[in-house]
């Protein structure tokens, strides 16, 4: 009785606990929020307005991709611990997506920092580097995307 009784308390305490305002509509909001408009906004950032001049354009889009990545893996947790799924496809599409959005907002950080790209003439020109870290993010999206529209079909 003793045992069963710890064993009990043990696993309520071990238990994760998540925000009462989580559940799979707001999961699946969220993602179709940042598959949508949030990658359209995202990609007319970097692809039209990106100048690594205008170190407040930049510090808004880190701030933009960290606060997404946070949310999207606080749902990641809640659906892995509740519907044993994940936010995007499936695990590697997840892990990929979360990598390219971590790796872009690093890269905008070094603009930021003031970090040289040298082009072949010298003149320090980051947006090659930022265009092919949002590409990356964008195609791994597109993926996610697809997928679901094919799973959506056959359904």
């Amino acid at each position: 009785m003793w045992l069963t009784c710890l064993l009990l308390v043990s696993s309520l305490c071990s238990a994760k606990t998540h925000p009462s305002y989580l559940n799979q509509d707001y999961c699946d909001g969220l993602v179709e929020q940042f598959v949508d408009s949030g990658m359209r906004s995202l990609g007319k950032y970097i692809n039209e307005h990106f100048n690594p001049e205008y170190k407040g354009g930049i510090r808004n889009t880190i701030h933009f991709l960290e606060q997404r990545s946070e949310w999207l893996g606080e749902c990641n947790d809640y659906l892995l611990d509740t519907a044993q799924s994940h936010v995007f496809y499936n695990d590697q599409n997840t892990r990929e997506i979360f990598a390219a959005m971590n790796a872009l907002a690093r890269e905008l950080q070094h603009v930021r920092e003031g970090v040289e790209y040298p082009d072949d003439a010298g003149n320090n020109n980051p947006t090659p580097f930022i265009k092919s870290r949002y590409e990356t993010l964008a195609q791994l999206v597109d993926q996610h995307h697809t997928r679901m529209l094919m799973k959506k079909q056959f359904q």
